[in-house]
């Protein structure tokens, strides 16, 4: 057997055994085993991020019950079609950033190594860790959803028509300079800096009780339940430091105010005013709004300044504060 064909079969072996079997039934075969049309069953697929793969046979038996199981859920009123694709859309979009991750670490650990790649051996290592993989998935699911059911149950008394209306306290903060070190570092040096930056930030937002929302490279956005926590996050924050030792320059704005949320993320004025905070705020700075000084209770060692109001597009004046840790 050629070197070609022992890799393609190393591959379809390993992808086999992430599907839990081999893809044995075409699109029409999968969709007819539930019992709806083809139309019907790309609706879900296209949600979930699936490719077109045409008449090869492409799906399981693992497709068929999941399927089904989305099926049953209209069919007995659990949800009704545009709630279930929603699901179905948010769940798609976020398994495949993990599965993006979770790939890119796995090639990271095997290029580290410096040793000829054997497929035998990475396959034998994947069949180990998989099981552990998707039980510590649902775990984390399960504990970030018992954290999230009581506010998300909170907005049922305040529908609003293009998602629900929240009041929290969010923040950006961007690495200040990003587009010179695009120039001037090579891609592992800034590939480094982006890790650094973004898995210290998501380790110091949840450690004060926020949600890191998404990642944007050189930006990051985050919630937190209070203007206080969200204070603390950005002082948190700048004391980051990247792989070289030195300390990150971020820009950080913080806003307060009625949040929009839809399919886990956030929109509405309070979001662009955060944005635009972060554009116009000092490298190593953090800028609030009115909102958020005023509702700050507790922050030790904190330290306000305020600053000239500010002309921000689609916003018009606006007055800001800076905030640092207090000088001694």
């Amino acid at each position: 057997m050629s070197e070609p064909d022992a890799r393609e079969r190393a591959v379809q072996h390993m992808s086999e055994l992430v599907l839990g079997g081999a893809p044995d039934l075409t699109r029409e075969e999968a969709a007819a085993a539930v019992g709806i049309t083809l139309e019907r069953a790309r609706l879900y697929w296209r949600a979930m991020g699936f490719p077109d793969v045409g008449d090869r046979r492409a799906f399981t038996r693992a497709d068929v019950e999941a399927l089904a199981l989305l099926v049953t859920w209209v069919d007995e009123g659990v949800l009704d079609e545009a709630r279930t694709i929603e699901v179905v859309r948010s769940l798609g979009q976020t398994a495949s950033r993990l599965a993006d991750w979770q790939a890119d670490t796995m090639v990271r650990v095997l290029a580290a190594s410096g040793e000829p790649i054997d497929l035998e051996e990475v396959s034998q290592g994947l069949a180990e860790v998989l099981p552990g993989l998707e039980s510590l998935l649902v775990h984390a699911w399960r504990r970030h959803l018992s954290a999230v059911v009581g506010r998300a149950l909170d907005l049922v008394d305040e529908p609003v028509s293009a998602g629900n209306a929240t009041a929290s306290t969010v923040g950006f903060a961007d690495l200040a300079g990003f587009t010179r070190l695009t120039r001037v570092l090579g891609e592992q040096e800034l590939a480094a800096i982006v890790e650094t930056f973004e898995t210290g930030a998501a380790d110091i937002v949840a450690a004060h009780g926020g949600r890191l929302v998404k990642t944007l490279g050189d930006e990051v956005m985050f919630i937190a339940p209070s203007a206080d926590s969200g204070v603390s996050i950005a002082l948190a924050l700048h004391e980051l430091r990247g792989p070289d030792g030195e300390r990150l320059r971020l820009r950080i704005g913080l806003a307060t105010g009625r949040l929009v949320t839809l399919m886990g993320d956030y929109y509405g004025q309070t979001v662009n005013l955060a944005s635009r905070l972060t554009a116009v705020a000092r490298p190593g700075g953090t800028l609030v709004d009115q909102a958020t000084e005023e509702a700050l209770v507790d922050v030790a060692g904190l330290g306000l300044r305020r600053v000239r109001p500010r002309a921000l597009r689609g916003l018009g004046l606006v007055r800001t504060t800076s905030v640092s840790r207090a000088r001694s």
